[in-house]
């Protein structure tokens, strides 16, 4: 059985493993990103963890999934390089290819190596057209068809879902626009909402396990719910997909806002038949699993 392996880059955390062709990780390693240290000290880091995944392994390639808008017939980050401080610009299939000279090096977006995990193995199996969300720190998108694959879009900008604009002329983004979805429906936008109302700070986290004993903890819940629901509406209405996926850090309170988003997502939308929405089935591991996905696409 040929194995590859797959890399997640984030903005904490550097994951990484071994994948069997049929999306098991067999190996499994995790190391800080060191983000602020610059693009040298974060390539350095991604470099010793392939070199430990390999040790007695036969690779046949490598995967991975990076923040940022990327080219991924070069393997560079356009611009854009999400909470990594200097990545937009790197051309991290050169650099990687430079130091693993023998193993074929692709490249694409982390939002998009989790749907193409979710679609291979996960939630999105089976389905022709799927929309993913990923609400986490910030908000990431995906698109993908059984007919075209994942849209990248003319300027390697497609899906990025989270930089619609919620309220016009809202908080301002990272991105340089105001307004946009994941200043409200992020972990960060979450805590955002919060501090707005009481000038204090609270994680995303203890918001939602706070909801039913505290009245400004529930306020804000809702409000995360009816923003998401209205996003959903939009989603629908623009994409019609099969299935739309829910991952992200978010997805792990879901006990405390799913049902509820359900109910005003049919409400809202003129027409909410026809588009399954699913929890994502991989959280931690999709961006390993799927940036093995995109290994074994390129050398098969």
């Amino acid at each position: 059985m040929q194995k590859v392996i797959g890399i997640d880059l984030g903005g904490t955390k550097i994951n990484g493993g071994v994948v069997d062709e049929e999306g098991n990780i067999l190996k499994k390693l995790r190391v800080d990103t060191q983000s602020k240290a610059g693009r040298e000290i974060v390539l350095e880091n991604i470099k010793n963890l392939i070199k430990e995944l390999i040790k007695d392994e036969k690779i046949e390639g490598i995967g991975l999934g990076s923040p940022g808008f990327i080219d991924t017939d070069k393997g560079r980050v356009v611009y854009n390089g999400g909470n990594i401080e200097n990545w937009a610009g790197v051309y991290i299939k050169e650099e990687l290819s430079r130091e693993f000279d023998n193993i074929p090096v692709h490249v694409e977006n982390d939002a998009n190596v989790a749907l193409i995990c979710e679609e291979w193995v996960g939630a999105g199996k089976g389905l022709d057209t799927i929309v993913m969300i990923t609400l986490g720190t910030g908000v990431g998108g995906g698109i993908w068809s059984k007919t075209q694959g994942i849209w990248h879009g003319n300027n390697y900008q497609g899906a990025e879902l989270g930089h619609s604009i919620l309220y016009p002329m809202g908080r301002q983004c990272n991105c340089g626009q105001k307004g946009c979805v994941e200043q409200y429906i992020s972990g960060r936008g979450i805590e955002k909402t919060y501090f707005q109302k009481t000038g204090k700070n609270l994680k995303g986290v203890e918001i939602f396990k706070n909801r039913e004993k505290d009245k400004i903890c529930n306020e804000v819940v809702e409000i995360f719910i009816r923003d998401l629901s209205i996003f959903l509406v939009s989603i629908k209405n623009i994409f019609d997909p099969e299935g739309l996926i829910i991952g992200g850090g978010v997805i792990n309170s879901r006990e405390y806002w799913w049902k509820d988003m359900l109910k005003y997502y049919k409400s809202y939308c003129n027409a909410p038949i026809g588009m399954k929405i699913l929890p994502a089935k991989y959280l931690n591991d999709a961006g390993v699993i799927g940036a093995g996905k995109l290994a074994f696409d390129n050398i098969l």
